[in-house]
């Protein structure tokens, strides 16, 4: 299985792979580890590097990509499967990014760490207004062009419904395999 899962910052896009690969056993690609150098996210790596590390990774009999750079979403989208757009209104987003504070806090004293904070949630709520292919402009015209199966998932009732139905169809795969054959 190859799935892409996109969506805005705080949209939950790790949370759902992480939930996806409990029942679809593949290896996760977060496009921030491809896109930032190792150490934080305040440096990009070189669009070499970061094609190099596409290659390795996109022809892999499965995986799970996530992310926001939806340029970088577009070169596995040609081999995926499964496209999810996870798109909740902005409200949700920022509660998610103030609740877990900035990713680079790890790598940050205090200071930096309130700035990254700040920034990331000025350039996430941008989200709404850029019109490139990491917006929800761009994400649109991914779901929109994207032939195979996809789901557009808007509200946390709904994200629960589709990892309950993977939970149902991974069981069912399961009793399939485990039945006694007589």
């Amino acid at each position: 299985m190859k799935i892409v899962i996109l969506g805005n910052s705080g949209s939950g896009k790790t949370w759902l792979a992480h939930q996806l690969a409990k029942h679809v056993p593949v290896p996760m690609i977060h496009l921030d580890d491809l896109y930032w150098e190792p150490g934080g996210f305040n440096r990009g790596r070189s669009m070499e590097e970061i094609s190099a590390l596409v290659q390795e990774s996109k022809f892999n009999a499965g995986w799970i990509v996530e992310g926001v750079f939806g340029d970088l979403a577009t070169r596995y989208l040609e081999y995926a499967n499964e496209l999810i757009w996870l798109d909740p209104a902005w409200q949700v987003c920022e509660a998610r990014l103030l609740k877990r504070g900035s990713e680079s806090k790890r790598h940050m004293d205090r200071e930096q760490s309130e700035r990254g904070l700040k920034d990331l949630l000025d350039w996430a709520c941008g989200y709404y207004v850029r019109s490139d292919l990491r917006s929800q402009e761009g994400h649109r015209q991914l779901f929109t062009e994207f032939r195979r199966s996809k789901y557009r998932l808007e509200d946390e009732a709904s994200v629960a419904k589709f990892v309950s139905k993977v939970q149902q169809m991974a069981m069912s795969r399961l009793e399939i395999v485990d039945r006694p054959r007589f």
